[in-house]
């Protein structure tokens, strides 16, 4: 994809997902998108396939950390490829507040997040 606009792209993805915008966030996905979220009973998290199942995996994610703000560290790139590494703070229902940080692995087709991988530090 010759004019893919990798900044524009980092610029959004952070964006919708800061806003908690499902919309926007659903817009970015593939129809056949994989979303694996940083938490879950599965070594993976809690995974996701298609768009209508990773927009609901998104809309529980913003149900149990409702205040979730992601304040990007750094990024990466390319149009097939993004790694994007945040501070996520959050007050989890019924838990207490938390700063962790957050890498998300994407990869991209056609300008579209056809995977997103979460990967989240944890406290011991």
């Amino acid at each position: 994809m010759s004019d893919f606009d990798g900044e524009a792209f980092i610029d959004r993805f952070n964006t919708v997902w800061d806003d908690h915008d499902l919309d926007g966030i659903t817009d970015m996905f593939t129809d056949d998108v994989v979303f694996e979220a940083s938490f879950g009973s599965q070594p993976y998290g809690e995974r996701a396939t298609g768009k209508e199942d990773a927009r609901k995996l998104a809309a529980a994610v913003f149900e149990k950390v409702p205040d979730l703000h992601f304040a990007e560290i750094r990024h990466v790139v390319t149009p097939d490829f993004a790694v994007v590494e945040s501070v996520t703070t959050g007050t989890p229902v019924g838990g207490s507040p938390y700063e962790i940080h957050l890498v998300d692995v994407l990869t991209i087709r056609d300008g579209k997040i056809a995977a997103k991988r979460s990967y989240r530090k944890s406290r011991l």
